[in-house]
């Protein structure tokens, strides 16, 4: 059975990329993907304020038009035939930055308007969240050195339900449901915790068999000198 996160992630895609189209048009070309996703950055800093002021539904809101931009950096890119490894780390980097902000707001939120979330529930979301991510990163990384497909790389090591983007439909659902909202963030850091295991134990497969190739190559080199 397909994966539905999955399944919603490429019609979000096919949405974008009529929408890059457009606007590639509309803008002759001058709007650059590096524009996209800086102003999808930017607009997190509002939702944030959102939840300081004790407005989850505006939040909410925020968070969704605004994450909506960070598929469209990537097919906007498309289009016009820029995607590029520097394209990718920015847009790697300021996902991390958007979290940051929006967990940094949720801890003011929770701590002052919610009564049951703990304090450490939301550092714990923020800190496994980030842990998906490095487990990605740094298995991309590894493995790079036999990988010339930027895009292919990029996509690599993405399974599991707890990606960024389902991170953050799960949490517009717990600021639109606010009586749920604890339990909702512990499922969070559930699904987050499965989620990088289930990376690190496909990237830990994956490195130990280029490491017994290696040590086959070593082992006939030292036989034949």
């Amino acid at each position: 059975m397909e994966d539905p996160t999955k399944v919603l992630t490429n019609h979000v895609r096919v949405l974008m990329t009529s929408v890059a189209k457009g606007l590639n048009k509309l803008f002759r070309g001058k709007l650059k993907p590096s524009h996209i996703t800086t102003l999808s950055l930017v607009g997190h800093i509002p939702a944030a304020w959102a939840l300081w002021t004790c407005r989850p539904l505006l939040a909410a809101g925020l968070i969704a038009f605004f994450g909506l931009l960070d598929a469209l950096d990537g097919a906007l890119a498309r289009e016009q035939g820029t995607a590029s490894k520097l394209g990718m780390f920015y847009d790697a980097v300021t996902d991390r930055l958007k979290e940051i902000i929006i967990y940094s707001g949720l801890a003011v939120y929770t701590a002052k308007h919610v009564n049951n979330v703990d304090p450490w529930l939301v550092v714990a979301v923020a800190g496994t969240s980030i842990l998906v991510s490095y487990v990605k990163a740094k298995g991309e990384m590894a493995v790079s050195a036999n990988s010339h497909d930027k895009q292919a790389l990029n996509r690599a090591f993405s399974n599991g339900l707890s990606r960024y983007e389902v991170r953050m439909v799960v949490l517009i659902a717990g600021l639109i449901f606010t009586d749920f909202l604890g339990p909702i963030l512990r499922l969070m850091v559930a699904l987050n915790l499965f989620t990088a295991a289930g990376r690190f134990l496909e990237i830990a497969r994956i490195l130990n068999v280029e490491d017994q190739k290696e040590r086959t190559k070593t082992t006939k080199k030292h036989a034949q000198d």
